[in-house]
Order: C-alpha cells, then structure tokens, then sequence
C-alpha cells in the first residue's frame, strides 16, 4: 500500500541550492534579498525536466526572503491525481546569493486526492469521499489522519510517511478500526468461540493496525463482565488481527 508521490528519484541527489545574481534577485520591503517566485518556477520546472519529469504547471505565489529559515510553498501538478508541494527553505544568504533546500510535502487537498487513488489502485471500491485532518510534510515517521468512506462505510485511515528521498516521498495507508467496529469485531469473535454473543462490549478508543498496539475492552453477558485487552498480531492491507486476553 505504498505509493510513491513526486518527481523521480533522479531529483533525490541532494538539498537543491541556488546562487542568484542579477535577474534572479529583487529586494523585499524590508530591504532583504529575495527569490522572486516565478525564479521558482523556473528552477523547480528545470529540475524537473532535467529528471525526465513534465509538470503539468508549476505555481509558486510568494518570493522567497533571503532570511535563513524563511521558507515558502509551490504547488506543482503532475497530473489531475498527483500533485505536491515542495516546501523552499532558506539555509543561508551571502550578499544576493540565497542557498535553499526544497522537501516534499502534501496539502491536505492534495493528501485527499492521493489517498483516494491509492484506495483504488488497491483493487477496492472507489472511495466516495476522503477528509483528511492535516496535511503531510515529507518527514520520516510523519503521519495525517484521514476518514475515507467507501460503500456507505467511514473509516479512520492513517497516511505514514515511510520514506523521504529529495522531492520524493513515500507513504503506507495504515488502517485503523474505529471503537465501534472494534466493539462489534470482538463480539463476533466471542459469539464464534463461545457458541453465544455477549450482550455488550465496550472499549477505549479505535484500533490501530500497527503490530503491538493494544485496545482494552469490557465485555458484559449477563451479570458477568470480563476485562479483555486487544493486541494487534498481523496486519495485511485492510485486514487487522488480533488476539485478546483478560486484561492484566
């Protein structure tokens, strides 16, 4: 379930750098110098084509001030599912030569559309909608909640990033079953082995698919209540397993 997002790996070689000199510097209100935003573009758009790679437009809307750590965003559309935004940040400024690096990120429009194709590049039904709560920067181990419904059917899916490589980023869909399926999942189990379905189970919060992860839950069947602890044991594209045991 991982997908790759942006330019190819040709563009991985390293943090971008630019000296500007004539043309290519103009001075902000504050007297600074600065990367004028079509400059870019235009380097952005080199990058890319030096790589092999033909953005279907590249938009950078700010100048970049040449303060070190002043950074600003670009939208680059691949096509009409891919598309991303290299964060330019300033690492250090001699005279009118400002040296910056770029690093992938997704807006949250852009996480939404991403994760809605790679729903469907794994073979299940379209997702009817997704909403993410953030967006994604290119950071190893960085994560953004999204609710993709699918069939009728919402469920909370977590983006990860695995792995950053220039503009290259990649991100695993891990799933999560939310408390309610989580309930309703461990009364089916219990109803199976025990020949008869509690009446209730109530448990703390959702169920992440991540091998380890642990959800405690209190099941009723008449006057009798058992503590039980969910513990996570595989993980297969949507599928979550589990085993449970009284809780310690």
């Amino acid at each position: 379930m991982r997908k790759v997002l942006g330019p190819a790996a040709a563009l991985a070689a390293g943090a971008m750098m630019a000296a500007l000199a004539g043309g290519c510097t103009l001075r902000s209100s504050g007297g600074l110098p600065a990367v004028a935003g079509s400059d870019l573009q235009d380097d952005i758009s080199a990058r890319l084509a030096n790589a092999g790679e033909q953005p279907e437009s590249v938009t950078c809307k700010d100048a970049l001030i040449g303060q070190v750590g002043q950074s600003v965003r670009c939208d680059v559309v691949m096509s009409a599912t891919n598309s991303f935004q290299p964060v330019v940040t300033v690492t250090g400024v001699n005279g009118t030569t400002i040296d910056y690096e770029m690093k992938p990120a997704l807006s949250k429009d852009q996480l939404e559309r991403a994760v809605a194709r790679l729903v469907s590049d794994t073979g299940a039904s379209a997702a009817a909608s997704v909403t993410c709560l953030s967006d994604l920067p290119g950071t190893m181990g960085a994560v953004a909640h999204c609710d993709v419904t699918t069939a009728g059917v919402t469920l909370r899916r977590t983006a990860e990033v695995k792995s950053v490589q220039g503009l290259m980023m990649n991100f695993d869909l891990v799933p999560m079953l939310t408390k309610a399926e989580v309930e309703s999942s461990l009364l089916d189990e219990l109803a199976t082995h025990l020949g008869k379905r509690p009446d209730s189970a109530s448990c703390s919060g959702n169920l992440e698919g991540h091998t380890g992860n642990t959800v405690d839950c209190t099941v009723l069947a008449g006057a009798e209540t058992a503590a039980l602890t969910l513990t996570v044991t595989a993980v297969d594209g949507d599928k979550i397993d589990y085993t449970y045991a009284p809780r310690k």
